[in-house]
C-alpha cells in the first residue's frame, strides 16, 4: 500500500469513529509544540493568530471597560461640584472684587489729597496707585522728589544762562526823577 492509497482511505472514511480516533491519536500537544518550534511557517501562522486574538480581546476590553475607568479617574481628579458650592465661589469672588475696588478708591482719594497738598499734578495719581497704601505713598514720594529735582535743575540752568543786563541810559534817570515829580504834583493837587 502506498501513501496515496492511505490518503484515499482516510478521505473516504473520515466520518468513521475508529478512523477519527486513530488520526486524533497521531496528533497531540507535544507534536504541535515541536512543529511550531521547528517550522518557521507554522510559527509565523501561530504568532499571527495569537496577535489577532490579542488585538480582538484588547478591543473588547477597551469597549467594555476603558470608558468606565476613565470616567472614574476623571471623577476622582475633578469631583463634581455642588451647584451651591459653585454659587458660593462666585459670591466670594464678587466680594473680593468689591473689596479691591473699595481699597483702590480709598487709595486714590488719599493720593489725590496728598498730591494736592504737595502741589503735585493730580492727573498722574492714577499711575501711582499700587495694591497697598505704603507702596502708593512711596510712589508719590518718588514723583515729588523727581519733580523737585527736575524743577530745581531747570531753575539753576535758567539762572546760569541769564546774562541779560539792562542798558544804562541817562533817560532812565530822568524818567525816574520825572516820575517822582509827577507824583508830587498829583499829591499837591489833592491837598
Amino acid at each position: 500500500m502506498e501513501l496515496k492509497d492511505v490518503k484515499e482511505f482516510l478521505d473516504e472514511n473520515k466520518e468513521d469513529e475508529d478512523v477519527k480516533k486513530f488520526v486524533g491519536g497521531l496528533i497531540n500537544l507535544d507534536l504541535i509544540k515541536s512543529v511550531a518550534n521547528e517550522d518557521k511557517d507554522v510559527r509565523s501562522w501561530l504568532d499571527s493568530e495569537k496577535d489577532k486574538h490579542s488585538s480582538k480581546s484588547l478591543d473588547t476590553w477597551k469597549s467594555n471597560n476603558l470608558e468606565k475607568l476613565l470616567d472614574e479617574e476623571i471623577k476622582k481628579r475633578f469631583p463634581d461640584k455642588d451647584p451651591k458650592d459653585t454659587e458660593l465661589e462666585k459670591m466670594k469672588a464678587e466680594i473680593e472684587k468689591i473689596k479691591a475696588e473699595s481699597v483702590r478708591k480709598e487709595l486714590t482719594n488719599k493720593a489725590i489729597k496728598i498730591a494736592t497738598e504737595k502741589k503735585l499734578p493730580v492727573s498722574l495719581v492714577d499711575f501711582l496707585i499700587a495694591n497697598d497704601e505704603e507702596t502708593t505713598l512711596k510712589n508719590l514720594g518718588v514723583l515729588e522728589e523727581t519733580l523737585k529735582t527736575t524743577v530745581q535743575g531747570a531753575v539753576e540752568e535758567k539762572i546760569k544762562g541769564n546774562d541779560y543786563k539792562p542798558p544804562k541810559d541817562e533817560k532812565e534817570e530822568n524818567n525816574s526823577s520825572n516820575f517822582m515829580s509827577i507824583i508830587k504834583e498829583n499829591q499837591a493837587k489833592r491837598d
